[in-house]
């Protein structure tokens, strides 16, 4: 029996008792043992009175049948209706803690939700397909979660500790006007600068528009982000970013519109610093250090994107005819909500982005045209 099955057959059992586990079981396994560890356990006592105790069963490798049993000096009283306790040593840690009982939580919701469904089957083996669908997406679920965490992890080794909380008060930020007189080389937010690019089907048209937003009492430059797909708009978007006097470009936030056969579908990935948590972060520095990592956007769970600088001296080209021998600025970006997509971005200064590769894929996104504005 391997261990995705003894994980569904354990967890399907808490499932089936009259207890209720109120948070997801975490199963682990150490050379002896699959151990699956049960954080709150909410059940009726004899005298009808609502209980809740944290347990853990433990099932040997050993024996020829796999069989769990209470490790019954695990069992201790807990609150009812406790809360998760968020561990880790530091403000990074114990955020990544919190989405990951975040994420397990919402997987757990969508699996019920799931169970409701199948109970609706009148043909019992639909219901039972059905419910063999439910776990399988359940354990997949929790297994992207834990993914997730691994990648938040690694950010903390980058960034250290300490929360992210971006003094922007302390910070000088430039009008339109004098933005427009020394952009940063990189990010050019030039009233009237239009970029067209093109790959994998889409075309993409990034306007800097003659608008402008307050956000956290700065005055943010909009940004129009259009993505056609066989002539039909699929997505879009208005970006806020603001620069300061030292020349990094801050994102701000944005409004991600998305459509399906020319009707709105969703927002999802909107955000907007100061507002549920959400904080700017730098896009770009005015004068990019090679190693450097920077949060370019930040609000857990909807916009976590990463930035890395690779290369100030990188050298690429585009069919269009934009190039950059030795004088491009090369970034890995990502972002931990989606592990293992990863994006190259080459800036030709002066220009702005002209090229977007992936790693071990043959696609590029092109800069097909770029006229300056005013």
């Amino acid at each position: 029996m391997n261990r995705q099955k003894i994980t569904l057959l354990a967890v399907g059992w808490l499932f089936t008792t009259a207890a209720v586990a109120q948070q997801y079981p975490q199963v682990t396994e150490d050379d002896d043992n699959f151990i699956i560890d049960i954080p709150y356990l909410e059940y009726e006592d004899g005298e009808g009175e609502t209980r809740a105790l944290s347990a853990e069963l433990v099932a040997s490798k050993n024996s020829s049948e796999i069989s769990f049993s209470l490790n019954e000096s695990s069992l201790s009283d807990v609150d009812v209706d406790a809360p998760a306790m968020v561990s880790g040593e530091g403000a990074c840690s114990r955020t990544t803690n919190a989405q990951l009982l975040s994420c397990k939580s919402e997987v757990q919701e969508e699996y019920f939700e799931r169970q409701g469904n199948c109970f609706n089957f009148a043909d019992i083996d639909e219901q039972q397909e059905c419910f063999s669908e439910a776990a399988e997406e359940r354990v997949e679920a929790l297994e992207e979660c834990g993914d997730i965490e691994e990648e938040h992890d690694k950010l903390c080794a980058i960034f250290g500790e300490d929360p992210y909380d971006p003094d922007l008060d302390s910070l000088t930020f430039l009008t339109v006007e004098e933005i427009a007189a020394n952009p940063n080389p990189f990010f050019p937010l030039v009233v009237g600068n239009v970029w067209v690019y093109e790959g994998d089907g889409e075309v993409i048209t990034v306007t800097v528009l003659d608008e402008t937003r307050e956000i956290e009492g700065i005055e943010a430059i909009v940004v129009q982000d259009v993505v056609e797909e066989d002539g039909e708009i699929i997505e879009d978007t208005f970006d806020w970013y603001g620069q300061d006097s030292d020349g990094n470009v801050w994102y701000m936030g944005e409004l991600s519109r998305n459509f399906e056969d020319g009707e709105l579908t969703d927002i999802d990935g909107s955000w907007e610093a100061g507002v549920d948590g959400a904080k700017a972060g730098i896009l770009f520095r005015s004068m990019p250090v090679v190693g450097e990592t920077l949060r370019q956007e930040y609000r857990i769970g909807e916009a976590e994107d990463i930035g890395e600088t690779v290369s100030i001296t990188a050298s690429e080209s585009t069919s269009s005819g934009f190039d950059c021998e030795g004088a491009c600025l090369q970034n890995l970006e990502y972002t931990p909500i989606e592990p293992g997509e990863q994006e190259n971005k080459y800036y030709k200064p002066g220009t702005g982005l002209i090229l977007e590769t992936k790693p071990d894929s043959e696609e590029r996104l092109e800069l097909q045209d770029f006229t300056p504005g005013s």
